[in-house]
C-alpha cells in the first residue's frame, strides 16, 4: 500500500504511475508562470475547470505579497502545493485552496533548485540545476541536509520507481548520463547513457523507465558559426530498470523536455514542434503531429485526455495555455502570467484535507482572527511547537507592511495578540506569522 501510495502522491512531478482511475474529476489546472529572469515577476495561475475561468496572482492576492522570481517546477506532496522558485533559491509550500503559504524550503544564496519530488513519507530530493547535484530535504520541518547527491551536469527532472530515484542531467544537451539513487543510502549505485539531453521521464507498469532527450544544438566558433558534426539528435528512450539495458529508442532531430504517459492506450507524448504520439508498444512515432506549433511547456490530464500547451508568446508580455482534445481536435484556450511553463493538476480526491495536516506537521499554527470582519480591533491567536523567534506582520493586498504586531524570541505556546486598526482605512489585510518551522499567512477585513 505504501508504493501505490507514493506513485499516486508523484504522478505529477514527470514521473509515472499504471492505471489513473477513470471516474477522477479534475477541478483545477495551477500554472506556473516563470517571469522575466531577475525581475522577480514570477505568478501562478489558477485555472478552474468546471466554470472554463483562469485567475492570475492567486498568490499575490492570498499573501500580499509576489512568490519571488522564476517559477521552475511545480509539485504535490503530502496535500500541498510545492513550488520551486529557483532564481529565488527557495521551495514556497501553499494549501491548495486558499494558496496561502504554509511553509518554505531555503536553499541558500547560490542555489537553483529545479525540481522537488517526494521519495519517502519524510523525505524528498531537489536538484539543483547548476551545482551539480541534488538536495536532501526532510519533509516534517522542510530542513536540508547537510549531505547532498552528485549529479551530473544540469540535473534537472527526476522520477521514481520502488526503491530509487532517478536523475536526468540534462547539461543543456551536454551531459547524456541518468543517474540511479538509493533511496535508502542517497547514494549512486548506477549511471544509464543515453542520447544528449535527457530531461522528462516516465515509467510503465512493466518497469520501463522513458526518457526523452532535446539533443544538443552543437558548438558554435566565435563568430557564432555552427561547427560541423557538433549537434546531436534527441529521441525517446527505453531502459529496463530490471537489468538497466536499452530495450528502445526513436531519434528525433529536437525535442523539448516534457514527456507524457497515458497508460491506457500506452502512449507517451512528446512536445517537438507540437505534440508527438509515441506508441510504446510498436515503439515508434505516430506519422502526424496531433497539435502544430512551438510550445514552451506541455502538461496532460490523462483522465480526459486534454493536453495543456504554453504559448509564451513574446517571452516578456501575459502568456497563454491552449488546451486541446485529441478525441475531438478542439481546441480553446486562457491567459496566464509570463512565460507559462510549468503545470499541476489537481483533482477531487486531492483537495479537502491539505491545511490541518500542513500546520501540524509544520510545528506552529495561525488561527483566524476574531472578530472578523472587525472595527477597530481584532485578536489573533496563534500557537508554537517549539521556542524561537517569531514574527507577526500585517500588510495591505498591495504588499506593503502596515503594521509589526510581534518581533521576539518566544516560547513555545499558544499566544494572543491585538490588532488595532484604528489608523487604517477599511478593506482586506493579509496577516502573517513567520517562525523557524516557516510561514503562514491569513486574511482579515477592516470595515469602519
Amino acid at each position: 500500500m505504501q508504493k501505490i501510495r507514493y506513485i499516486l502522491i508523484l504522478f505529477i512531478l514527470f514521473t509515472s504511475f499504471d492505471g489513473v482511475s477513470q471516474d477522477r474529476n479534475l477541478v483545477q489546472v495551477i500554472v506556473g508562470n516563470e517571469g522575466n529572469f531577475g525581475s522577480g515577476n514570477a505568478t501562478l495561475t489558477n485555472y478552474l475547470v468546471e466554470n472554463n475561468s483562469a485567475n492570475d496572482g492567486v498568490f499575490l492576492e492570498a499573501n500580499g505579497t509576489g512568490i519571488g522570481d522564476v517559477v521552475q517546477s511545480l509539485s504535490w506532496i503530502n496535500g500541498s502545493i510545492y513550488v520551486v522558485v529557483n532564481n529565488s533559491q527557495k521551495i514556497v509550500v501553499l494549501d491548495p485552496e486558499t494558496f496561502q503559504q504554509t511553509g518554505q524550503i531555503s536553499l541558500g544564496e547560490n542555489a537553483s533548485p529545479q525540481q522537488i519530488m517526494q521519495v519517502s513519507e519524510s523525505k524528498a530530493y531537489v536538484t539543483d540545476l547548476y551545482a551539480s547535484l541534488a538536495y536532501v530535504v526532510n519533509l516534517e520541518d522542510h530542513s536540508v541536509s547537510e549531505t547532498t547527491i552528485p549529479a551530473g551536469v544540469n540535473p534537472d527532472r527526476m522520477a521514481q520507481f520502488e526503491e530509487y530515484a532517478y536523475i536526468a542531467n540534462s547539461g543543456f544537451g551536454a551531459d547524456s548520463t541518468i543517474f540511479k539513487v538509493d533511496i535508502a543510502t542517497d547514494a549512486v549505485v548506477d549511471t544509464f547513457e543515453v542520447s544528449r539531453g535527457p530531461s522528462g521521464m516516465r515509467i510503465d507498469a512493466d518497469g520501463i523507465l522513458w526518457v526523452v532527450s532535446t539533443g544538443y544544438s552543437g558548438d558554435y566558433d566565435d563568430e557564432f558559426n555552427l561547427v560541423p558534426g557538433t549537434s546531436r539528435p534527441g529521441g525517446v528512450h527505453g531502459i529496463d530498470l530490471e537489468t538497466g539495458e536499452e530495450v528502445a529508442f526513436a531519434e528525433l532531430p529536437s525535442a523539448g523536455s516534457d514527456l507524457a504517459f497515458n497508460p491506457n492506450d500506452n502512449k507517451l507524448y512528446v512536445n517537438t514542434g507540437g505534440v508527438r504520439a509515441f506508441d510504446i508498444v510498436e515503439e515508434t512515432f505516430s506519422a502526424d503531429t496531433l497539435y502544430k506549433g512551438s510550445f514552451y511547456g506541455m502538461g496532460y490530464d490523462d483522465v480526459s485526455g486534454n493536453f495543456y500547451l504554453a504559448n509564451a508568446r513574446d517571452f516578456s508580455s501575459a502568456g497563454e495555455v491552449i488546451i486541446y482534445n485529441e478525441a475531438t481536435a478542439e481546441a480553446d484556450s486562457f491567459d496566464t502570467g509570463v512565460n507559462p511553463g510549468s503545470f499541476l493538476f489537481l483533482y477531487e480526491d486531492m483537495l479537502g484535507t491539505s491545511t490541518e495536516e500542513t500546520e501540524l506537521a509544520s510545528g506552529f499554527e495561525l488561527s483566524q482572527n476574531y472578530p472578523n470582519p472587525f472595527n477597530p480591533t481584532t485578536n489573533i491567536e496563534y500557537s508554537t511547537e517549539r521556542a524561537g523567534q517569531v514574527k507577526l506582520e500585517v500588510y495591505n493586498i498591495t504588499g506593503q507592511k502596515v503594521a509589526e504586531l510581534v518581533n521576539a524570541r518566544q516560547s513555545a505556546g499558544v499566544k494572543s495578540v491585538q490588532f488595532d486598526a484604528s489608523h487604517l482605512s477599511s478593506g482586506l489585510y493579509i496577516y502573517r506569522i513567520i517562525t523557524p518551522s516557516g510561514m503562514l499567512s491569513r486574511k482579515l477585513t477592516l470595515i469602519k
